[in-house]
């Protein structure tokens, strides 16, 4: 899989959501996200060359569905003397406008599920036989304090998944995630990535407000081509 490090970062302004607009709140909060250009990587029966049981499983579907691994890189800033960013969120619509509704895409796989802490990667991801994504990460809370998840993935199976990050005790949201998705298609059909991202800033004087997001078109629809 490309490593994130190669990726172009993307610094997005946060943009107040207007339904719950305070007196005096920064309309935008700038330099706190970024996301890297997303990543598509086919996977094919053919590059499985040292796998026979993945190749095999992908063979058997080939007829019917398209298997692609898309990659989306974040990062979480401090800024000193600035309101912190206690909980984020980032959401991925698979969508195939072409199929019917039976024959929409969706994550088969997504990594990370859990995460108890910001701790680094003790290993690149893998995938089994039948794609599920799995890796060598160790998780831990500090002694005595009891588990607190720092991010959890939800809809593996489903067409929305997404995965939420919150601020844990002596622990603030800062720091970088790659977020991977195995993507279910329909075979010969075009499909896209809709990214959404939104964060919750805690303002010393205005205490907690909704922002979401401002995305640059490359980043905001990712196109996942169709086999």
């Amino acid at each position: 899989m490309d490593d994130h490090s190669t990726a172009t970062l993307h610094e997005v302004d946060l943009v107040l959501e207007p339904r719950l607009h305070a007196p005096d709140a920064p309309p935008r909060v700038l330099g706190r996200v970024s996301l890297g250009s997303p990543v598509v990587r086919q996977l094919t029966a053919a590059s499985a060359t040292s796998d026979p049981d993945w190749r095999e499983f992908l063979e058997a579907e080939a007829e019917h569905s398209t298997y692609l691994m898309l990659s989306l890189f974040c990062a979480f800033r401090a800024a000193p003397g600035s309101d912190s960013i206690v909980d984020a969120a980032v959401g991925v619509h698979l969508k195939a406008p072409d199929a019917p509704a039976d024959r929409q895409p969706i994550a088969w796989s997504i990594d990370p599920k859990r995460r108890s802490h910001a701790v680094p990667r003790t290993g690149r991801i893998s995938l089994t036989a039948k794609l599920t994504i799995i890796e060598s990460t160790i998780e831990y809370a500090p002694d005595g304090s009891g588990e607190e998840l720092f991010v959890v993935g939800m809809g593996e199976h489903d067409s929305d998944p997404e995965w939420r990050f919150r601020a844990v005790s002596g622990a603030p949201l800062i720091g970088d995630e790659e977020l991977t998705i195995v993507v279910k298609a329909p075979a010969g059909t075009p499909a896209r990535a809709d990214v959404t991202v939104a964060a919750t800033v805690k303002h010393r004087r205005l205490g907690l407000l909704p922002y979401r997001a401002d995305l640059p078109p490359v980043v905001r629809t990712v196109d996942l081509p169709a086999m």
